[in-house]
């Protein structure tokens, strides 16, 4: 399977644990992790080649760029109270936005890269983001317990960023 193939297969994936953690925010954590291990990866293993490419170097800038914004937009979520009435609409918002990033990757950059790039070398690629993807993917961090403060009690944790609808004012 080459690069593109695997990087569709796991977009299916995404589309997927957006739509279920909207449903169910105990389901976010899921997402989320899917979501930096992608774009982690597929800088690794895709962009970072792309935009060697004086042709693709813009488009290969570009959705990198997106993958920071969706960053941000899961930052915003991530101190979040999940039973909070506004937490579905800002998983809602996320998923909407990556959707948006996934097919635009999908009509255009991901057939410019098969143009630009060695078809020998989109197949090693693709091996590679496959085997990080589920090595990454198989490891479980423990929970970490918020900030601490100077005196060593846990401290709680901001509930929201105050980004977008992150207010908690009814």
């Amino acid at each position: 399977m080459d690069i593109v193939d695997a990087l569709i297969e796991h977009h299916g994936v995404l589309r997927t644990l957006a739509q279920q953690a909207e449903a169910d925010p105990a389901l976010f954590e899921e997402y989320q992790r899917h979501l930096v291990v992608h774009h982690t990866m597929e800088e690794k293993y895709f962009y970072d080649f792309l935009e060697q490419v004086a042709s693709a170097r813009k488009d290969s800038l570009e959705a990198v760029n997106e993958h920071h914004i969706i960053e941000l937009i899961l930052k915003d979520a991530e101190d979040f109270p999940r039973d909070h009435e506004r937490f579905p609409i800002k998983v809602e918002g996320l998923g909407e936005y990556t959707a948006h990033h996934l097919d635009e990757e999908e009509m255009d950059i991901f057939p410019l890269g098969r143009q630009v790039l060695d078809p020998d070398d989109l197949v090693e690629l693709g091996k590679l983001f496959v085997e990080a993807k589920d090595r990454l993917l198989s490891v479980k961090p423990p929970e970490a317990p918020g900030n601490i403060d100077t005196s060593g009690n846990v401290a709680r944790r901001s509930a929201a960023r105050g980004l977008g609808i992150g207010s908690l004012k009814k």
